[in-house]
This record gives C-alpha cells, sequence and structure tokens, in this order.
C-alpha cells in the first residue's frame, strides 16, 4: 500500500474519531440542557408551592419546604455561593439553555461536515481499491 492511501487511510480515522467526539460533547450538551430545564421547572414551581424534592444522594429524596423559595442559592466557584432572586436565576438558565442549543447547532454542522468529509474520502479509496484490484486482475497470469 502505498504512502499517499495510508494517509487516506489514517485521516477517514481522524474523521470517524472527530465525530464520535463531537457526538459526546451532543450528549453532554444534553445533559447540561436537561438540568438547567428541570432546574427552570423546580424554580417556577416553587412560585406555587414551597414544597421541594430535596436530594439526598443516590436517587434518594426528602420533602422539604423552602424557607425563602424567592431567593436562589448558587454556586458559582470552589465554595462561593451567591444568593440571586429566584426570576432572575430563571432568566439566566434560560440564556444558558439558549446559549447551549446555539452551541449544539453548530456542533451538529461540525459533524455534518465532518461527515461529508469521509462519504468523499470513502468513495476515494473504493475508487483506488476498485483500481488495484482491476490491476490486479490484469496482472494475474490466465489460466486455460
Amino acid at each position: 500500500m502505498n504512502e499517499e492511501l495510508q494517509n487516506q487511510f489514517m485521516a477517514l480515522d481522524v474523521y470517524n474519531q472527530q465525530v464520535d467526539k463531537l457526538k459526546e460533547e451532543l450528549s453532554n450538551i444534553d445533559m447540561m440542557i436537561m438540568e438547567l430545564i428541570r432546574s427552570i421547572e423546580s424554580m417556577e414551581s416553587m412560585k406555587v408551592s414551597k414544597e421541594i424534592l430535596l436530594p439526598l444522594g443516590a436517587g434518594a429524596f426528602v420533602k422539604a419546604e423552602a424557607q425563602n423559595p424567592e431567593k436562589i442559592i448558587l454556586s458559582v466557584g470552589v465554595d462561593v455561593l451567591l444568593e440571586k432572586d429566584v426570576d432572575e436565576v430563571i432568566v439566566d438558565f434560560q440564556k444558558s439553555v439558549k446559549e447551549l442549543e446555539e452551541t449544539k447547532e453548530l456542533v451538529n454542522t461540525q459533524i455534518q461536515k465532518t461527515n461529508q468529509e469521509i462519504v468523499k474520502l470513502r468513495s476515494e479509496l473504493e475508487k483506488r481499491a476498485a483500481a488495484i484490484e482491476q490491476r490486479n486482475a490484469q496482472m494475474r497470469p490466465k489460466t486455460n
């Protein structure tokens, strides 16, 4: 196999790895969006009822009552907490969802472009393989 053909196979492998990483990134973005949406829904429901489910870990919850549901305490860094108005946090989270959706679109576009390159490269490799096969068939001794 010549060097150019090897390079094309390596490029194909790199493109496939890129698509896998981009799909993983999409999955992470989806999880962040879902978490933000759940948080928004929880904050909205606290406006109606102070009762909340407090996570204890490992899928266990306890019913609790929010003492001050108008204020939300956010973790903004290592051991740094910030108190904000619930409506302000909802708006911030909605903006974050929108930004993540836009990022998701960019990642999807990159996946499409990379997949187009993969299709193009595979087509070239198939043509080369067919040409090599034809050349090999012509070089084989004919038997009577």
